[in-house]
């Protein structure tokens, strides 16, 4: 927190300052050193040349945060992770490096059904505690908003249970939460020959989320072995009705036609797309869908197929990076994204770090006040201990978060807590 005394906080001298897409800013002549910002009120209220705005607002009235040798940009928004969840599958690991299949790993008792028993045995107060871990560390890497799903109880009961946890781990962390109901994740065991009761199972809870706020948007995984294309239009044009804005797991593991939904349902954005092509591309530009890419995953997979980013790119599809942090996928770290969105990828570092940033606030249609650092938007502010954005990729696996602002507020200096006793 900066002090109570002083109107506000001055970031100056910054090496490196990435604004991210700005409107309002405009710099005072051509050839301005824009190296400065100035937050008041929660807000941006002024960007500049280091030199002209401390002419103008006092360094006596501010807190003033140097940041010679030291990089500048909005703070990370990771908008795919499934935050809530009990049980450790670190076992698995071995397995996976043997070779063992998903399928072998999950008739031995691992996989999805092993979390989503220890989630349905876990109480609320289980799932918040680990949550807020965890919440705790994305904080430190740089992380000041995400999008959080349900998906690991797939009944009535735990569903909304998970939903209950998002919702009182919102009120309790810095970080912002943005809930979305995943009910339709995977087909429970109990299920199989008769889908379609599941999804109208799920279809039957949606307006208590609604009612209760539990949830802003719905999402489903219309994939192979998840629920086919017909399967989500029914769900999701149920959502549509009861006034959920949607977002879609997509072929990750087959062009199934998922991301070409997305389009047609005007979905805020369509996840992994890892066997999409250019029809479903050029489909989600001119439908205004974000393609919100998940290279950890493949990653963790060990697969050499990652989405293509730059046929998106080519279309003209806003693109977001996010972690998909899952009980599979354990990376609560956005600069380790962004450095395999830049290795595996090939996005250039100012192209995964806008991902990072102004393309998540797209994909959760709040880039009016986030994503970018321009006049009047939030003070979600980053600073990272390296003197450029390519450091991210290029000293990969380092944790470069110095000083991150929240609101307008500094919550960690010198890469610890301040807004904790």
């Amino acid at each position: 927190m900066f002090s109570e005394e002083k109107e506000g906080i001055i970031i100056s001298d910054a090496t490196e300052l990435f604004l991210g897409p700005v409107t309002k800013y405009e710099p005072m002549y051509s050839n301005e050193k824009t190296d400065c910002i100035v937050v008041k009120n929660g807000k941006i209220e002024a960007i500049g040349e280091t030199s002209r705005i401390l002419a103008e607002y006092p360094r006596r009235d501010y807190e003033v945060v140097n940041c010679s040798n030291k990089t500048v940009c909005p703070s990370f928004i990771d908008t795919h992770t499934h935050l809530v969840f009990a049980g450790d599958r670190s076992h698995e690991l071995t397995m996976k490096i043997q070779g063992v299949s998903y399928q072998e790993i999950a008739k031995s008792g691992g996989g999805i059904m092993y979390t989503v028993k220890n989630t349905r045995n876990a109480s609320k107060e289980e799932l918040i505690s680990l949550a807020l871990h965890r919440l705790d560390s994305m904080l430190l890497h740089g992380t000041t908003t995400v999008e959080a799903k349900s998906g690991y109880g797939l009944t009535p009961e735990s569903e909304l249970k998970i939903l209950e946890a998002i919702k009182e781990v919102n009120e309790m962390h810095p970080i912002d939460i943005i809930p979305t109901f995943l009910g339709c994740h995977m087909k429970p065991p109990e299920f199989i020959g008769n889908e379609w009761e599941y999804v109208e199972s799920m279809m039957q809870i949606l307006p208590e989320i609604k009612n209760r706020n539990l949830a802003e948007y719905v999402d489903i995984w219309t994939d192979q072995g998840a629920f086919t294309v017909e399967e989500s239009r029914m769900f999701l044009s149920k959502a549509t009705e009861h006034g959920f804005k949607l977002r879609i797991h997509v072929d990750e593991l087959d062009n199934v036609g998922g991301a070409l939904l997305a389009a047609d349902l005007k979905a805020a954005s369509a996840d992994h797309l890892l066997k999409s092509e250019a029809v479903s591309a050029k489909a989600m530009a001119d439908a205004g869908v974000v393609a919100n890419l998940l290279p950890g995953t493949p990653f963790v997979l060990m697969s050499r197929n990652y989405a293509n980013y730059q046929m998106f790119k080519d279309a003209g599809v806003t693109v977001a990076l996010s972690t998909d942090f899952n009980p599979n996928c354990f990376i609560l770290n956005m600069q380790a994204i962004i450095g395999l969105g830049c290795f595996m990828m090939r996005m250039l570092p100012e192209e995964a770090v806008q991902a990072a940033t102004y393309g998540g606030a797209v994909s959760i249609n709040r880039e009016q006040s986030l994503g970018s650092l321009d006049i009047g938007m939030n003070a979600d502010i980053l600073v990272l201990d390296i003197p450029n954005l390519s450091s991210i990729p290029y000293q990969f696996g380092i944790n470069h978060a110095d000083t991150i602002i929240k609101n307008g507020n500094i919550i960690v200096k010198n890469g610890k807590r301040v807004d904790k006793k």
